[in-house]
């Protein structure tokens, strides 16, 4: 055995003791991505998101729709709109991510019968995305940008 191939071979020990350390996590060989900071809920700036959606082709029930959402001073609100009738959201809950739900309730404003919806979603930055949900049609998806509130 010569010189080189000696050294190659006294070498190769501490080669795959820190490739072992490596795999059992003893020592990190590349730093782990982060995922992206998120706004607190709590720095949601005021002012309303209006999300707006039209008609599904080929249903009768599935109408025009649109959700405002509305935050004051920390205190998250919301309607849902459809046809003529208007519903606000209740149980509406803003999470430290920027998600939120909120349901409405089925029943009468004034002559006309009104579904049961779920809306949930995300604030991202001055955009809000969400999906409205009820037990007829497809989710339904839709964006809006922020309007700051006045006054």
């Amino acid at each position: 055995m010569n010189r080189k191939t000696r050294t190659v071979f006294w070498n190769l020990p501490s080669f795959l003791l820190i490739v072992v350390c490596a795999l059992l996590g003893v020592f990190p060989l590349a730093k782990v991505a982060e995922p992206a900071a998120r706004v607190p809920a709590t720095q949601l700036p005021d002012g309303t998101w209006t999300v707006q959606g039209r008609a599904i082709q080929g249903t009768r029930r599935c109408g025009d729709w649109l959700v405002r959402l509305t935050n004051r001073q920390g205190q998250l609100s919301g309607v849902v709109s459809l046809a003529r009738s208007s519903v606000p959201l209740e149980k509406l809950v803003l999470q430290p991510d920027g998600t939120f739900s909120g349901t409405t309730r089925a029943g009468l404003v004034g002559s006309r019968h009104v579904r049961a919806y779920r809306v949930s979603g995300r604030f991202s930055g001055e955009t809000v995305t969400l999906t409205l949900e009820d037990n007829l049609c497809p989710p339904r998806r839709g964006t809006a940008i922020r309007k700051a509130a006045v006054g």
